[in-house]
């Protein structure tokens, strides 16, 4: 993965959950919490991901690229 969509690894699942979250309080009249909810937990998601992303590189900074 390049390093530059890492960075969309943290977003993405925070924006979808959040708009599910959000989705589920219109529903339910429950509003912020399901909304907050998804917040959370897509950055535990979004932040997994990224940790594993990161820590999984090869620590010559190449992006596993081959050749000079």
């Amino acid at each position: 993965m390049r390093y530059s969509q890492i960075g969309m690894l943290i977003v993405v699942p925070m924006v979808v959950l959040g708009g599910i979250g959000y989705a589920l309080d219109r529903r339910f009249r429950s509003q912020p919490w399901l909304l907050l909810a998804g917040l959370v937990v897509g950055m535990a998601v979004g932040f997994t991901s990224f940790l594993r992303e990161v820590l999984s590189a090869p620590p010559d900074g190449r992006g596993g690229r081959k050749g000079p």
